[in-house]
């Protein structure tokens, strides 16, 4: 492989890392963007895209779990739904077959959905801050309740799962808003949560993905380092990020990547 490629590899790693950690996102569809720009198939983008989420969110979960953004009993709970959606996926696409294009377009318009409402939500609570000009709220795992929308959210956690395996990507793009919008966890938390789930779900999907499809794995493995290091870094970077501006930052994220989903092959 050339040395300038190998650099490429890193450098984006490094930036796919940062930005996944940070947004609460596996990165799935910058990865993909990436590979086939360097004209790789899109199923065998999808393969190695799978393979690199769970080198990088085991590093970013690590380091939110020390941090205490993390609940494993609540993440699995949540992870348990979406590992539904996945298992399902991976039978429904044994037997029958689907347009993938038809299915993008929808995958965008509900990311893009997503962010445009986080963004809202975000302008509505900076809003009311200041009209209350209070403190936030310290957040605790002990007194959240999931439990009040949870039947909301099982169906968008399942279906995350299916749409998570069909297009190698780790689900945050959905994980988040539904976590932050739906179930009103904050979004620090919501990020650190989802990057969790991920790396849950993100076992299993790589694990079939290695069974019975192509993976790149010297490609899969240089991104990957850089998305660790990438990371590590953006783990520390989302305590310094003030809630809003992370709201924005996701939101912005989801957006952008709706967007350039629309132009996938």
């Amino acid at each position: 492989m050339d040395v300038i490629l190998i650099i490429i590899l890193l450098v984006f790693g490094v930036l796919f890392g940062i930005i996944g950690s940070v947004a609460g996102i596996g990165g799935g569809a910058l990865h993909m963007s990436l590979m086939i720009l360097l004209f790789i198939p899109i199923d065998e983008a999808r393969n190695t895209s799978s393979f690199i989420i769970v080198l990088f969110s085991g590093i970013a979960f690590i380091s939110y779990y020390k941090q205490g953004k993390v609940d494993i009993k609540l993440s699995l709970i949540f992870a348990g739904f979406a590992l539904l959606g996945s298992i399902t996926a991976t039978i429904f696409f044994i037997f029958l077959p689907i347009d993938n294009t038809a299915l993008k377009i929808i995958i965008a318009s509900v990311i893009l959905t997503s962010g445009l409402n986080m963004i809202r939500k975000a302008f509505t609570s900076l809003k009311l801050e200041r009209l209350n000009n209070s403190n936030e709220i310290q957040f605790s795992f002990d007194s959240f309740d999931h439990k009040t929308n949870l039947k909301k959210a099982i169906p968008l956690f399942f279906l995350t799962g299916f749409v998570a395996y069909l297009c190698g990507i780790g689900g945050g793009m959905l994980f988040v808003p539904i976590l932050s919008i739906l179930l009103e966890m904050p979004i620090h938390f919501s990020t650190a949560i989802s990057t969790t789930m991920i790396f849950f779900i993100g076992i299993y999907n790589a694990a079939v993905r290695m069974a019975i499809g192509k993976i790149h794995y010297l490609i899969g493995i240089l991104i990957g380092i850089g998305a660790i290091l990438g990371s590590l870094y953006g783990a520390k970077l989302s305590k310094k990020i003030h809630k809003h501006t992370l709201q924005f930052f996701v939101a912005v994220i989801l957006i952008g990547l709706a967007i350039r989903m629309y132009f996938i092959a």
